[in-house]
């Protein structure tokens, strides 16, 4: 039982993390700044319990695809702004099972074992009849705060780089404890730099990175952080496959947080179909997990 508790806490924290970040105040200048920083923190902290020997080449990949990493983040920062917390996270969710499987796929060879592949495929039909699902908007988007101009090119970016990141560090062989430290500090710097005023035109001058807001958002940034250190450590309890599909079962907490405590606006259709959407997307993550059971 004490396993299956900690297998579950990513979720419960990766869930309860987008609705800080937007409860918290702030831009999203800020809110990215806050989330990373937040995490490098955690990991600096860290690092000495880890016992971890770096060498260069780890250091290298890890910093790279950490910077990748930040891409996306600030993207899908981004993403919350323009498009809400209730339809960002189960979009980015299915989105980046949808990528890590075909990746997992098309570079590593899964889903080779007895039964994988129809359980597999079944799965990505339903994740994206999920995402389907919870995009579908009722008359104008504008009259309910929604800017899907933005919100797709945010939404796109950030899932090419959360599932990029993630399969480039498995190509390396880098496992997360080792890649924590140098991946959270080129997220940093990547987001330093996608930050900055001169690259951030329409927010101007008027509200600089570092600020009492900036503070408040090291606190979602922290838990981030410690997630990402208790996923990686999931394996070793309950298996990858459990693990894995526990790991995405934040967004019902996210969505249903948006729209509750949040106050994304739905109409009843609306909020149907995003429940139907997440109940799908949800589905969809345990038949990968079970894929990935099925194929050893």
């Amino acid at each position: 039982m004490a396993d299956f508790l900690i297998a579950l806490a990513p979720s419960l924290i990766f869930g309860a993390m987008s609705l800080l970040l937007v409860a918290l105040g702030g831009n999203y200048r800020q809110q990215t700044m806050g989330e990373v920083t937040g995490a490098l923190l955690v990991s600096v902290v860290l690092a000495p319990f880890l016992h971890v020997d770096w060498d260069l080449r780890t250091v290298a990949v890890s910093f790279l695809t950490g910077a990748v990493l930040g891409i996306g983040i600030q993207y899908q920062v981004q993403g919350l702004n323009h498009v809400g917390v209730s339809r960002t996270m189960p979009i980015s969710t299915g989105g980046q099972l949808v990528g890590m499987a075909l990746g997992g796929i098309l570079l590593f060879g899964e889903w080779r074992g007895p039964g994988a592949m129809p359980v597999g495929i079944l799965a990505l039909v339903l994740l994206t009849a999920g995402v389907t699902c919870t995009t579908w908007t009722e008359g104008a988007p504008a009259l309910a705060g929604v800017d899907w101009a933005r919100g797709r090119v945010d939404l796109a970016v950030s899932t090419v780089c959360l599932v990029g990141y993630l399969l480039v560090q498995r190509a390396f062989g880098i496992g997360g404890e080792e890649a924590m430290l140098p991946q959270f500090a080129g997220c940093v710097v990547a987001c330093l730099i996608l930050t900055s005023p001169r690259l951030t035109p329409d927010l101007g001058a008027r509200d600089t990175r570092w600020s009492r807001m900036t503070a408040r958002q090291l606190v979602p940034g922290a838990l981030w952080g410690i997630g990402v250190l208790l996923m990686q450590t999931n394996a070793a309890r309950v298996g990858v496959a459990m693990g894995f599909s526990l790991s995405q079962l934040g967004v019902i907490i996210s969505t249903l947080g948006g729209i509750f405590l949040l106050g994304e606006r739905r109409t009843p259709r609306e909020l149907a179909a995003t429940l139907a959407g997440v109940v799908l997307v949800v589905a969809g993550a345990g038949l990968i997990g079970w894929a990935k059971a099925l194929d050893g």
